[in-house]
């Protein structure tokens, strides 16, 4: 999939509160961008990648993920996107939060749900902020749902493309979804060389020329690749894309909705 331009402005953008730093609830807004791709999984019409919803609906106090889900349904019936039907969902992590605090972890089983009562299918990773369950029994029972492909060293056959995905973050492996780096450098390179169409990250590269937040070590994972599309959030970054040294895109969607569709 060649991305060949990601729109500055915004479909339908959805206003939401979330967390400063100091402990406040503020406003944001959540950008809906449409971008223009040269191909897209048989059968599809758009798939809509988004992540880092870290806020909640104003008018439900339900996270915000959910609205999304509604906002993105009711596009799509009113024609301004492709039909539900033929578009998928992916998810790059860390949709769970508090107006009224940032950080914490709890469960965003609902929101995957959501997406997946509404779209052909759902697919992605968790992040560090995420739970799937109290339970491995209640984390087997999600994985099995129709329609639902939660990936953690994995890769996924949808629609004739292969989806591979890593979840949670770098870190020490006694915290809550965190690997060292070099097992999570290694499932990169496995994940890679079995030649997915794309990659979904919580953590991504950066690209530091651009001033754009991400981690070293992946970026040296990713710098041969060339057909390949990583989607990835945890850092926000000005713009939503940048491109490695051999052309392959890195798509940014913390903090934003991102619909691709064929030109």
């Amino acid at each position: 999939m060649d991305i060949l331009e990601i729109a500055k402005s915004a479909i339908d953008p959805i206003p939401f509160i979330c967390a400063s730093d100091n402990g406040k609830t503020i406003n944001a807004t959540l950008p809906i961008l449409e971008a223009k791709v040269d191909s897209l999984p048989d059968g599809m019409d758009a798939i809509i990648a988004t992540g880092d919803l870290q806020g909640v609906d104003i008018q439900n106090r339900q996270l915000l993920g959910y609205r999304l889900a509604e906002v993105l349904a009711r596009s799509s019936d009113r024609g301004l996107i492709p039909p539900r039907e033929k578009t998928g969902i992916i998810l790059s992590g860390d949709l769970w939060a508090k107006a009224n605090r940032r950080g914490g972890v709890g469960d965003v089983r609902g929101v995957w749900l959501a997406m997946a009562s509404r779209f052909s299918w759902v697919a992605g990773v968790g992040g560090n902020h995420d739970r799937f369950g109290n339970s491995y029994h209640e984390m087997k029972e999600f994985k099995s749902r129709a329609r639902i492909h939660y990936l953690d060293g994995e890769i996924a056959e949808v629609n004739g493309w292969r989806l591979a995905g890593i979840s949670g973050i770098i870190g020490k492996a006694t915290k809550y979804f965190r690997r060292p780096e070099k097992e999570f450098i290694k499932l990169i390179n496995n994940l890679v060389k079995k030649s997915p169409d794309i990659l979904i990250l919580h953590e991504g590269p950066g690209d530091p020329d651009n001033k754009l937040i991400g981690r070293e070590s992946i970026r040296k994972a990713l710098i041969h690749t060339q057909n390949l599309v990583t989607i990835c959030g945890h850092s926000h970054w000005k713009v939503p894309m940048t491109k490695l040294p051999l052309g392959a895109a890195v798509v940014n969607v913390d903090g934003r909705a991102i619909v691709f569709r064929k030109k």
